[in-house]
């Protein structure tokens, strides 16, 4: 290793990159692969960013045996992978105990809301169980999801041939990893500017705020409960202030999907439409 070389090495890459500027092209859509072109970047504007973090995997590493550590993580981001592929994320990262999906277009809040829910709702019902089964722990595992909303810029960097990837620079995957951190087990935050896209959508996609109103029954409620015999599933609280996050208000839902009336909330949620059941 001769450290002259890499700095000389550093030097030309910085020349080279200061001689090719910076172009930006605008996009609607998030795309698969970010541009390769040199010195070229890709805008995306309304891109909602879903990021499911596996809660207290420290002490999962400092506390448990390798197999099950591993079997976690396995379990966890499988799930988390295939939940973001069948809810039609654009782009799926994993970092770390972590793992985010991008969704753009119109209507992707509400589809990436669709997709966090059911995230919670499946590591809380399912996956947990699972791994303990077959793990043979008592270690409980659980999600933290965070949601937020804004504009991306993507390009391809790294070096020539494998040791390349995605780099997203803008507030959306940063702001939704920090509301994922903050989210307690099996919960779902949001920031408040998505938020208000809930508050402001139709009255079907309302659904998302409004309980169902059953409690654990079938009669009267669903999608035709009257809001005002339903209660908001939605608790309001301020930013921290030392976390850099750019709102002033987050919030916080803890309810999973209701075993009765989670699919039509579900679609109609996603859709806008009432399911033809």
């Amino acid at each position: 290793m001769n450290l002259d070389n890499v700095v000389s090495d550093v030097s030309a890459q910085l020349e080279q990159q200061a001689g090719l500027g910076v172009q930006i092209t605008r996009l609607n859509e998030v795309p698969e692969v970010g541009p390769t072109n040199k010195g070229l970047w890709s805008q995306i504007p309304k891109v909602t960013a879903v990021f499911a973090d596996l809660k207290n995997s420290t002490e999962l590493s400092a506390t448990e045996r390798s197999e099950v550590a591993a079997r976690a993580y396995t379990y966890f981001i499988r799930a988390m992978a295939v939940t973001l592929e069948r809810f039609s994320a654009k782009y799926v990262d994993i970092q770390g105990d972590g793992i985010f999906g991008l969704f753009s277009g119109p209507g992707s809040a509400f589809l990436a809301a669709a997709c966090g829910v059911t995230m919670k709702t499946l590591v809380e019902r399912e996956v947990s169980a699972r791994f303990k089964k077959d793990a043979s722990t008592d270690w409980e595992l659980t999600a933290g999801i965070g949601i937020d909303q804004g504009t991306l810029l993507v390009r391809r960097l790294g070096l020539r041939g494998t040791k390349q990837n995605e780099v997203w620079a803008g507030k959306p995957v940063n702001m939704a990893a920090k509301l994922s951190s903050l989210a307690a087990s099996n919960e779902m935050v949001v920031s408040d500017r998505v938020f208000g896209l809930y508050e402001r959508a139709s009255k079907r996609r309302r659904a998302l705020i409004w309980s169902c109103g059953c409690n654990g029954g079938v009669q009267g409620a669903g999608l035709d409960v009257p809001i005002g015999r339903t209660i908001c599933l939605w608790e309001r609280e301020l930013a921290p202030e030392d976390l850099g996050l750019d709102f002033a208000n987050l919030h916080r839902l803890r309810s999973p999907w209701c075993v009765t009336h989670g699919p039509e909330f579900c679609e109609v949620i996603v859709t806008g439409r009432r399911p033809s059941l």
